[in-house]
């Protein structure tokens, strides 16, 4: 159970404490005595939402921060400015509690039970962070505790399908494709696929190596959004010196394991977590062809 005690001899266990989108979440109060001077009660449930924004800079700084000396980085005033990290947060759905306003607005026991949204962000220190918000109006101190529960995603949760590779860098020299079993996996599996190369010329060997990618994009919705942030785990050298000959595929297959860790894609109002499967080819020597980067969307779960 989540549980949090408050110094008003307030108590909230949330149960279960662990869930998946489509379940339920109930939230039980009690209290030692009952609270007076109430004027209103309420229980929000909802997410503190993790993102990065820009500050002290122009709407477009973000796309435009090359343009800007070196030396105005982080004024205030610049075009530049800077980023910063931080959480809102976000309700979900309010249930107000009854407070006898006979006895002078007592307020004593309650609960509310929560429906966890089909579309529900999993939670994760990139992402979310799921509670039970109760907020109580009142003479004097006001009271704001919160008790925490988990959003796991599985496999049930989600509806993944094959998403269209994506060109990052190159020229196209030799066409690079990641073909995949599935396009979803669960944290801590072991992704089992192929790298085909197809060379448009004759080419000199080419040097292949696959790596997961980890990217948040933060969109808030009243701050200026920064920049993505991708984060590129091992990489795994699949083969050197590979002949390229025009016209003529080469088949890599690999296993690439993801963290144990790893956090779930998600979609949340501030920011959105996705990962793929990204691919890298070097040419050898010094012949002018531009290193290849392919990625391809994949959908990662933590959950059965």
């Amino acid at each position: 159970m989540g549980i949090f005690s408050g110094s008003d001899g307030l108590r909230m266990s949330l149960s279960p404490d662990v869930v998946h989108p489509r379940q339920n979440v109930t939230a039980t109060i009690t209290t030692e005595r009952p609270v007076d001077g109430v004027a209103t009660a309420t229980l929000e449930w909802g997410y503190d939402n993790f993102y990065r924004y820009h500050w002290a800079g122009r709407p477009d700084a973000a796309a435009a921060a090359g343009n800007d000396s070196i030396l105005t980085a982080g004024q205030v005033g610049t075009s530049h400015g800077g980023e910063r990290d931080t959480d809102d947060w976000v309700c979900v759905t309010r249930v107000d509690l009854p407070v006898n306003s006979l006895a002078n607005g007592e307020f004593t026991d309650a609960s509310a039970t929560f429906k966890v949204p089909s579309w529900a962000p999993g939670s994760s220190p990139e992402i979310a962070r799921w509670s039970a918000r109760l907020r109580i109006e009142r003479r004097g101190r006001d009271v704001d505790e919160r008790g925490g529960f988990t959003v796991v995603i599985g496999t049930a949760d989600v509806e993944a399908y094959e998403e269209p590779l994506e060109h990052v860098s190159g020229s196209g020299d030799t066409r690079i494709d990641v073909v995949l079993g599935s396009p979803v996996y669960r944290a801590g599996e072991t992704i089992e696929g192929q790298i085909v190369l197809l060379p448009q010329m004759e080419l000199p060997p080419g040097d292949v190596a696959v790596y997961w990618q980890r990217q948040r994009e933060s969109h808030p919705l009243v701050r200026y959004p920064a920049a993505g942030v991708a984060v590129d785990g091992r990489i795994v050298q699949l083969d050197k010196r590979i002949p390229l000959a025009e016209g003529v595929p080469v088949t890599l297959p690999f296993a690439l394991p993801l963290p144990a860790d790893a956090a779930p894609t998600a979609s949340a109002v501030h920011s959105s977590l996705s990962w793929f499967v990204a691919a890298r080819m070097f040419y050898s020597g010094f012949t002018g062809h531009q290193v290849e980067r392919v990625r391809r969307p994949i959908t990662v779960v933590n959950a059965p």
